[in-house]
């Protein structure tokens, strides 16, 4: 299992972040909920595949959610790589 999996970002928490070219960010395996979006969201003019949810930490109980063009089958095999 990888530490880190890398996932291009487009938005967080429902805020476009207008870079459509995403922003590149690593998350580890084990402190985040990988979901598929019901409806696939356009962010920065790409299409949004799923979202990345970090679990809460102490001390700071913030959930943030980011989106990426991913599939949840991508991610996990970048996360399993």
């Amino acid at each position: 299992m990888a530490q880190i999996f890398a996932a291009s970002i487009y938005g967080a928490n429902e805020n476009d972040w207008n870079t459509p070219l995403g922003v590149s960010m690593g998350f580890s395996p084990t402190s985040v909920v990988v979901r598929t979006l019901k409806q696939p969201k356009a962010y920065s003019g790409v299409t949004c595949n799923s979202q990345i949810q970090l679990l809460p930490t102490a001390p700071s109980p913030i959930q943030p959610v980011y989106y990426t063009p991913l599939t949840v089958a991508q991610i996990i095999i970048a996360a399993n790589a």
